[in-house]
């Protein structure tokens, strides 16, 4: 009989700045890259919140999704939203 453990992963803390400076191959983000990733970090955090109401949670899940797409196609980050908690 084998048994299975099933493990988690902590949402991950917000990059630093510093590291947010660059994307995942080292490359200087420019400033469209940037405020992409601002939105996407904003989007995220307000996720976070235990106090929106499910309409509100739903609406800022659904305009995450294509705003990751483009995150992760552009390397700015690469996780994915179940690894971050929402």
């Amino acid at each position: 009989m084998s048994t299975t453990t099933a493990t988690t992963t902590a949402p991950s803390a917000p990059r630093a700045a510093a590291d947010r400076a660059t994307d995942l191959l080292g490359v200087p983000l420019d400033d469209a890259e940037q405020a992409l990733l601002d939105v996407y970090d904003r989007i995220v955090a307000a996720l976070r919140r235990d106090d929106l109401s499910p309409c509100v949670a739903a609406n800022l899940r659904a305009a995450l999704a294509p705003v990751a797409v483009a995150v992760t196609d552009l390397g700015l980050r690469f996780e994915h939203l179940t690894d971050v908690g929402v």
